[in-house]
């Protein structure tokens, strides 16, 4: 296994999804792919986590799916506008480390586990990070409709979008038939 030395930066989760990348890519597996709606919901349940105790980290193992002992987890999908179904494919993956060291986020993510099976695995495409005082919260997802963090309204566009070129579809043939 590769070590690796992590330098603070002023970004810990864009260093976090970096170093996880380079990790991932020893493993010979593709680099995880920053999604908003999965770093919006990372980053409101990191808020609700703010005040927890780094004791409390135990309630909070990850699953895929939705997690229902994540305080505020459907309040924080409705707060980025996702649709619920589209998170079914995702492990939200929580930490508290005292001072959010970045030796020791990046030590627990990828030797524990609790969370190396999800990080070493070829299906999670895309990843969302979010963070407050002492807890990290990163997300990995797949990148199929069950996975995919889609707002509810860009399901909505896919959904008219479709419709739309059976119509299309449609007036064309009418339109060769009668000429």
């Amino acid at each position: 296994m590769m070590s690796f030395v992590w330098f603070v930066c002023a970004d810990d989760e864009e260093d976090l999804l970096k170093y996880i990348n380079i990790y991932r890519t020893t493993l010979n597996l593709p680099a995880l792919e920053e999604n908003g709606n999965a770093d919006c919901l990372a980053e409101d349940i990191a808020e609700h986590l703010r005040k927890k105790k780094c004791q409390d980290f135990g309630d909070y193992y990850p699953a895929p799916g939705s997690n229902s002992k994540i305080p505020n987890f459907q309040k924080s999908v409705d707060k980025c506008k996702i649709d619920a179904n589209t998170t079914k494919d995702g492990v939200i993956m929580p930490l508290c480390v005292p001072g959010l060291d970045s030796d020791d986020l990046f030590s627990n993510y990828t030797k524990s586990n609790r969370y190396t099976k999800y990080l070493n695995s070829s299906k999670y495409k895309i990843a969302g990070v979010g963070s407050e005082e002492n807890w990290m919260v990163l997300i990995l997802s797949t990148n199929s409709s069950s996975g995919s963090f889609s707002s509810a309204t860009s399901l909505l566009a896919e959904a008219w979008k479709s419709h739309f070129l059976a119509l299309i579809f449609f007036f064309s043939t009418i339109l060769v038939l009668f000429n």
